[in-house]
């Protein structure tokens, strides 16, 4: 059997331990107290030289607004096919109005029918030479219209072929030449029926009368041509 250690022998070991443990605990004190520069030291100065470089740039702000609004873009232009100019009405209603054509009736009366027959009724009675706008030619008969706008049909077998042309105006200068400045030969009233005797020069027309009198009367004052 072993022996048992006195007990003074055991609290001198103890206290041993306990002296100990009160040197180590006390050294621990001051390598804490020796630390507070460490322990106070700036973040920055533990941070990376790239963060800090990073961080102490500084911020570029944005230009200032001049408050202008943008324009859009202005689109681009291409050339254009050049095309023809467009007709004028004038043109167009010279286009589309075929030149009249005029008849004349003979040196005897003719009858004016209100239909393209002999059959028809009669409606008046055209006196000789009087000049008659064409406006249907059949073979027996020709639709015609009057100066004063009444329209019939007369027999082909009462057209004359010498051109007439009648007074519109109320009255009517006939000239020794084509010229207003020209000598005056005759006047001839409303009605009157002149013969043609050739084509227009510069707006007169040359005429003569059926007591043999010629001249030249303007286009402006005459129907039938």
């Amino acid at each position: 059997m072993m022996r048992a250690q006195p007990i003074a022998f055991t609290i001198a070991d103890h206290k041993n331990a306990a002296a100990f443990a009160a040197a180590f605990l006390f050294g621990c004190i001051l390598s804490v107290a020796s630390a507070p520069a460490l322990a106070q030291a700036p973040i920055a100065d533990k941070l990376p030289a790239t963060s800090a470089a990073t961080s102490a740039a500084p911020k570029q702000s944005a230009p200032p607004s001049t408050g202008a609004a943008k324009s859009p873009p202005t689109p681009p232009t291409y050339p254009r096919a050049a095309s023809a100019a467009p007709a004028t009405p004038a043109t167009i209603v010279a286009a589309a109005t075929p030149r009249k054509s005029f008849v004349t009736i003979g040196d005897k009366p003719a009858i004016l029918f209100d239909a393209p027959s002999t059959r028809a009724n009669k409606t008046f009675i055209v006196s000789p030479y009087t000049p008659l706008e064409m406006l249907v030619k059949l073979d027996k008969l020709t639709k015609v219209r009057d100066a004063e706008g009444v329209v019939g049909w007369v027999e082909n077998a009462t057209l004359g072929e010498r051109r007439h042309v009648q007074i519109s105006a109320a009255s009517a200068d006939v000239r020794a030449a084509a010229s207003a400045s020209a000598s005056l030969v005759f006047e001839a009233q409303r009605t009157v029926v002149l013969e043609v005797l050739g084509s227009q020069q510069d707006g007169w027309l040359p005429v003569k009368h059926r007591d043999g009198q010629t001249g030249f009367v303007r286009l402006t004052q005459i129907w039938g041509d």
